[in-house]
């Protein structure tokens, strides 16, 4: 899935899902660091506006809007 960095945080990166940008997205690089394509992707962080590929690892609720948020990795 393609997915622009909209930020970087202490924790990872927050994207926009290209065609699901109603959708809360993110990586939590601390969290999921230990997956090699993850830490790959953290040794370098891509810019802020930089639409890359990246995998769903799970969807779920969210308590606020967006009401769904997409927990991204790396493939």
């Amino acid at each position: 899935m393609q997915a622009t960095i909209t930020s970087h945080q202490p924790w990872g990166i927050t994207a926009n899902l290209i065609a699901y940008e109603s959708v809360g997205a993110s990586l939590d690089v601390i969290r999921r660091g230990s997956e090699p394509g993850v830490k790959a992707l953290a040794q370098d962080l891509p810019p802020v506006g930089t639409t890359i590929d990246l995998v769903i690892g799970e969807v779920r609720s969210w308590h606020r809007e967006p009401w769904v948020w997409v927990d991204l990795t790396c493939p």
